[in-house]
């Protein structure tokens, strides 16, 4: 298997995943789990979309969830449920550039949306992607070489509605 070939495996299996995650039940509101919570949750909707081989952990080598395999990290997860800071991209391109994983995603789970964004770190470039909950369906909004990325003080977001002024 080419390696282009193992990312597209491994991010498919990651939006399997999230996809399983979405269609959880969700917590009540005035339950506010913990991010360490929210990982383990996350990690377990994961767990069967990767083969037995690979183990799939939370909070390991300052990474949210890693799956990995004979001590090399395939896949790193740094997520939010809001926008990702700049500190956290750049966290997440830190342990891209240092560990080297084939494939580095940072997300913003936005719970009140349709839509999820990502930032998928690989090969050099970060693409900035909307991923439908439902569907999987993808819209690439930007690809950007990871020093532009380490460089961009923006933040993609979400496009919201507009609000009509009030005709009288």
């Amino acid at each position: 298997m080419s390696e282009s070939e193992v990312i597209l495996d491994i991010f498919s299996s990651f939006k399997r995943g999230m996809q399983l995650y979405f269609a959880m039940p969700e917590l009540p509101k005035e339950l506010k789990p913990r991010h360490e919570s929210t990982s383990s949750r996350l990690a377990a909707c994961l767990r069967p979309y990767f083969p037995q081989t690979v183990s799939v952990d939370t909070g390991l080598m300052g990474a949210d969830i890693v799956v990995w395999a004979d001590n090399k990290p395939l896949l790193a997860l740094f997520w939010s449920s809001s926008y990702l800071g700049k500190e956290r991209r750049m966290k997440a391109i830190a342990f891209h550039e240092r560990r080297k994983p084939v494939l580095t995603l940072a997300f913003s789970l936005f719970p009140s949306r349709n839509r999820f964004l990502v930032y998928r770190i690989e090969d050099g470039f970060i693409d900035y992607l909307h991923i439908d909950k439902k569907t999987l369906g993808e819209e690439v909004l930007r690809r950007c070489t990871i020093d532009e990325g380490k460089k961009d003080d923006g933040q993609l977001f979400l496009p919201l509605g507009r609000k009509r002024k009030p005709t009288s």
